[in-house]
């Protein structure tokens, strides 16, 4: 009871409270508690929010970051690199693929079943390297065919050439006779009609043309063995032992890519800074990271009917046979050279609807500068007019001005 009268000091001696009196007591102390729990949760936010900006103001500290005086803005930190004199060489990028310099088809002259295929793909051969032996049976006959042609024509001719020197020399001795008077004109005449007819009977464009017929047959056997027509490596093969061929239908592919070329396309307006002979720098990424040195080879006096450009060869050297035809291949070109200029990294450079700008650091301050642009290499740009040498540009936090920002140099670049 005496707990009881601490914890309602309003209830007297020997007076229990009512069911309702004990609810609403209840009542009024769970939401004393609710009201004291709320107070803790305020607190606690506010001490984590004066942590968090506490932690963002050391963390600026640490960077070298200070905040700017009262009343003024705050300086942007930049890099900057001094505008100087030097060369700008516009280089135009290219794709292209890389091809051998030679590819043929190795075509059969003669139909006739494949007896044999010596070579794989894979393989190299030389020039004049048997690749595929055809059946000869049938053009062997007609070469035996052809050659007895031709004895039975040069026996022919052998015995009119005979009859022709005995009716010559028949006619001489009855002209003798006749003019010793010993013969009539009739044995004349008759001496000179042999002799006419003798000489008739000696036919030489038989034995030509037998003889020319034996040499097509034994062209035609000689086709039966296909060779290399070139030094180099069997790329495709289409023939195998039984089938038959046919002129036409390619048996092989044969490349040479001891050289590769690199075939691209250029403007009307790249064309005519380009020369025969004119070294190039080739990157092909599968062979390696390094630059190729190139030489353009060939360039096409028309343009393509179909694109409009102007087909450009260059040919690389590739005894190693690291250049594989097929590979992508890129090629940058020198099209002009601007020698002793100003020039400032391509990064101050800024393109806005008003005009070409660079930023300045003058006494602290950024200042935008309107620039004429010239050429570009990837790397500088020529400035024709509006910077001086010497100028500091800004290369990198540009992004964060406005002129007349405040600007604190963090880094010169060479």
């Amino acid at each position: 009871m005496e707990e009881a009268k601490k914890e309602n000091p309003g209830m007297s001696e020997g007076r229990q409270e009512s069911p309702e009196e004990l609810l609403e007591r209840r009542d009024q102390d769970g939401g004393a508690r609710r009201i004291k729990g709320r107070s803790r949760g305020w607190l606690a936010a506010a001490v984590i929010f004066v942590i968090l900006i506490g932690a963002a103001l050391a963390a600026r500290f640490l960077r070298g970051e200070t905040p700017a005086a009262e009343g003024g803005p705050e300086a942007v930190p930049v890099e900057v690199a001094a505008a100087a004199v030097g060369d700008v060489e516009e280089v135009s990028k290219f794709t292209g693929r890389v091809a051998p310099r030679v590819e043929v088809n190795v075509l059969p002259k003669v139909s006739g079943r494949i007896r044999a295929v010596s070579v794989d793909v894979g393989d190299r051969v030389r020039t004049g390297q048997v690749l595929v032996q055809l059946d000869d049976t049938e053009i062997a006959a007609q070469v035996r065919q052809a050659e007895a042609a031709l004895a039975v024509a040069e026996a022919g001719a052998r015995a009119a050439a005979a009859n022709l020197e005995d009716a010559r020399r028949n006619l001489e001795r009855v002209k003798e006779l006749y003019d010793a008077g010993a013969a009539t004109l009739q044995q004349l005449e008759q001496a000179q009609l042999r002799y006419d007819q003798a000489a008739a009977g000696v036919n030489e464009a038989q034995v030509e043309q037998a003889r020319a017929a034996l040499g097509a047959a034994r062209i035609q056997l000689d086709n039966t063995v296909i060779t290399a027509p070139l030094t180099g490596i069997v790329a495709a093969r289409f023939a195998e032992a039984g089938e038959m061929a046919s002129p036409g239908q390619p048996l092989l592919t044969l490349v040479d890519i001891d050289q590769v070329q690199v075939e691209i396309s250029v403007t009307e307006a790249e064309v005519n800074k380009l020369r025969r002979g004119q070294e190039v720098p080739v990157t092909v990424a599968a062979a390696g990271e390094k630059p190729l040195t190139g030489r353009i080879t060939s360039l096409a006096p028309a343009a393509d009917t179909r694109s409009k450009m102007f087909p450009v060869k260059i040919t690389l050297p590739n005894r190693d046979h690291r250049l594989k035809p097929g590979m992508f291949a890129g090629v940058g070109i020198s099209t002009e050279v601007r020698r002793q200029v100003l020039r400032v990294p391509v990064a101050a450079v800024l393109e806005k609807e008003e005009g070409t700008f660079v930023y300045v650091v003058e006494d602290g301050c950024a200042r935008a500068r309107q620039v004429e642009t010239g050429l570009s290499d990837g790397k500088f740009t020529e400035i024709k007019s509006g910077l001086r040498e010497g100028e500091q540009v800004v290369v990198s936090g540009q992004e964060f001005l406005v002129d007349g920002v405040k600007a604190v140099v963090k880094g010169v670049l060479p």
